[in-house]
């Protein structure tokens, strides 16, 4: 949550994070109550749920969605008509999202985290990179409370 408001000719500006590792604590009722209050009496505040899991705020808010954004990640695409199957792609890869096999190179999207280095080590050029979605991000208003959340797509 940020909090900003101009008190006395004074900038007065504040960010609030409430966070815990465990579930049930109360974190999303301490948070979106805090927001509320501040957006209330007058401060510019802003909600961001950053519980892209299980975002909850929503709930709570109720804003009027403005705008859906969707999120991506680059993982690559690999050209089978210029690929060699040399393995260097594979050997690069550190989190093991491809595997090399003598008629072509398998990717595990899941496993990928978009260094790009794979296409940067191909010598025939066969590595091209393509968007792949994991969640979206929305923003929005309630009352005079900003509203940001982000939620991640669920498995297949």
């Amino acid at each position: 949550m940020f909090v900003s408001n101009n008190l006395a000719q004074k900038d007065v500006s504040m960010k609030i994070a409430i966070a815990s590792g465990k579930g049930g604590t109360g974190k999303t009722t301490v948070a979106t109550n805090l927001a509320r209050l501040a957006a209330d009496q007058g401060y510019h505040a802003v909600y961001v749920d950053c519980d892209v899991e299980a975002p909850n705020g929503h709930l709570f808010l109720r804003p009027e969605i403005t705008e859906t954004i969707a999120v991506t990640v680059s993982v690559p695409d690999i050209d089978a008509s210029r690929c060699s199957n040399c393995g260097a792609c594979a050997r690069f890869c550190q989190y093991h999202a491809l595997l090399c096999l003598p008629e072509e190179v398998l990717l595990f999207p899941e496993l990928c985290h978009s260094c790009g280095g794979c296409r940067l080590v191909c010598p025939k050029q066969a590595v091209d990179e393509i968007d792949r979605p994991i969640g979206q991000c929305q923003t929005g208003r309630c009352g005079q409370l900003d509203f940001v959340s982000g939620c991640l797509n669920r498995a297949s």
